[in-house]
């Protein structure tokens, strides 16, 4: 797994507006972009009764162990993994080699529709890291000696000095 791009408030501002339009079109409550770590990197929506911190490390962890499960028999193409609940359910969407689109709607609204409105925000966040990455080619954040929660202040904007 390679580094995670620094973030700038551009980057941050395109994630919003993705993530936003996901939400409305989508008629979901919250959608994080997590690191496959476990990292919360963004958030939109209305997380009112969500950890969003924790909820973005167990999302990371349920999918990279059921990811791995699927490689144990030959399945490489894992792209998304979806959880059922009574009142809410969760899809959680590959975006690139380190990070998740995880979404919380309500059980009324389908998996189908879900997919059909992640995948092209997904694609959209994925082209941003990209672009991100390419401002410094080699650089990027190590998560691995950090505090998770304390991640997010990493992609706050800073000003100049």
């Amino acid at each position: 797994m390679s580094q995670f791009p620094q973030l700038n408030q551009e980057d941050l501002d395109h994630l919003n507006i993705v993530m936003r339009e996901l939400l409305a079109k989508s008629e979901a409550h919250v959608a994080l972009l997590v690191e496959k770590a476990g990292y919360l990197i963004h958030q939109c929506g209305n997380p009112e009764s969500i950890d969003t911190t924790t909820f973005a490390t167990l999302g990371s962890n349920a999918y990279n162990a059921v990811q791995f499960m699927a490689q144990l028999v030959n399945e490489n193409n894992f792209t998304s993994m979806y959880q059922q609940g009574e009142n809410f359910s969760t899809l959680m969407v590959n975006v690139d080699e380190n990070s998740l689109l995880v979404i919380v709607f309500p059980t009324h609204l389908t998996v189908g529709s879900m997919k059909y409105y992640a995948n092209p925000a997904a694609r959209s966040i994925a082209d941003r890291i990209v672009f991100a990455t390419a401002r410094e080619p080699g650089k990027g954040i190590d998560f691995s000696d950090l505090d998770a929660a304390d991640v997010q202040a990493l992609f706050q904007k800073k000003e100049p000095q």
